[in-house]
C-alpha cells in the first residue's frame, strides 16, 4: 500500500517537477532538437550522394545502349528470315 502511495503521490507531483526542472511537458529539450536537425542533414547527404549513384548507372546504361544499337540493326537484317523452332509439345521422346 505504501508503494501505490508514494507512485501516487509522484504521478500528481510529475508536472510540477519537470516545470522546474526547465522542460516544457511535451517539447523538445534543445539537444533533441539539434539531434534532429543534424540526422536530418545526414538524410539530406545521403539522398543526395544516392541521386548522384543513380544518374551515373542511368548515363552508363544510356552509353551502352547507344553502342548497342548499330549490333542491333545489323542482326535484325540479319534474322529477316523467319525461322521455326520446334515447342516441345511437337516433339516426340518415343522415337
Amino acid at each position: 500500500m505504501a508503494f501505490r502511495n508514494g507512485v501516487q503521490r509522484l504521478s500528481r507531483n510529475l508536472p510540477r517537477l519537470a516545470a522546474q526542472s526547465g522542460a516544457a511537458r511535451g517539447m523538445a529539450t534543445e539537444k533533441q532538437i539539434w539531434n534532429q536537425i543534424q540526422s536530418t542533414k545526414n538524410i539530406r547527404k545521403i539522398t543526395a550522394s544516392m541521386k548522384m549513384v543513380s544518374a551515373a548507372k542511368l548515363k552508363g546504361d544510356e552509353n551502352r545502349l547507344a553502342v548497342a544499337a548499330p549490333f542491333n540493326a545489323w542482326t535484325k537484317n540479319m534474322g529477316s528470315d523467319r525461322v521455326w523452332i520446334e515447342t516441345p509439345a511437337d516433339v516426340d521422346y518415343a522415337e
